[in-house]
C-alpha cells in the first residue's frame, strides 16, 4: 500500500523483516510490521484483539493502541489518493457484492448510497475524502470473551444497517 517514497522518518513497515527471535525481544519497528501484515490479511484493525497483542509481545494494550494510530498515520502518509480510491472502491464494491450473495439487500442499498454519496463528495471537491467523512460508524473496539458475546454484537451490527 506504499507509494514507494516516504517522506517522514518512520520506517517502511511493509519491508521491515521479522527476526526468528521472541516476540517479547522485538523492536517496536519489527513489532508494528507485523502488526501491519495481522491487519491485511484480518482486512481491518478491529478484527485484531488488542489485549492478545498486548500478551503476545509483553506490552501494554495501550501500547498496541499507540502502534495501530501509528501504522494508520504511516498507511495515510505512504499512500497516495489515487492509491487510496481503488483500495476503498475495491473493498466497497467486493463488500456490496457479499451482502447481495447473502441476501442482504438492504445493507447492501444503504452502504452503494453512502458510497455514492462519498463518490459524489469528492467529485465535488476535486479529492478524496476520508471514508468516515460519509459514513456514520463507530471505532470503538470491544473485546470479546465468549461466543454469546459475539452474537450479541452480531445482532448489534445488523441493526446498524
Amino acid at each position: 500500500m506504499t507509494s514507494g517514497s516516504n517522506s517522514s522518518s518512520t520506517p517502511d513497515y511493509s519491508a521491515v523483516e521479522l527476526p526468528d527471535t521472541p516476540r517479547t525481544e522485538w523492536h517496536y519497528t519489527q513489532r508494528r510490521a507485523e502488526l501491519l501484515q495481522l491487519i491485511k490479511e484480518a482486512g481491518h484493525p478491529g478484527e485484531l484483539n488488542q489485549t492478545e497483542l498486548a500478551d503476545r509481545y509483553d506490552v501494554s494494550q495501550q501500547q498496541i493502541s499507540k502502534d495501530l494510530d501509528r501504522l494508520g498515520e504511516h498507511v495515510r502518509e505512504n499512500t497516495s489518493g489515487a492509491r487510496r480510491a481503488l483500495v476503498v472502491d475495491s473493498v466497497l464494491n467486493r463488500s456490496i457484492r457479499g451482502l447481495l450473495n447473502d441476501g442482504k439487500y438492504h445493507k447492501a442499498g444503504k452502504l452503494a448510497l453512502e458510497y455514492d454519496d462519498w463518490l459524489t463528495q469528492s467529485a465535488e471537491e476535486g479529492s478524496r475524502p476520508g471514508l468516515t467523512d460519509v459514513m456514520d460508524y463507530s471505532a470503538e473496539y470491544t473485546v470479546v470473551d465468549s461466543d454469546d458475546d459475539l452474537d450479541e454484537m452480531k445482532e448489534k451490527a445488523d441493526e446498524l444497517f
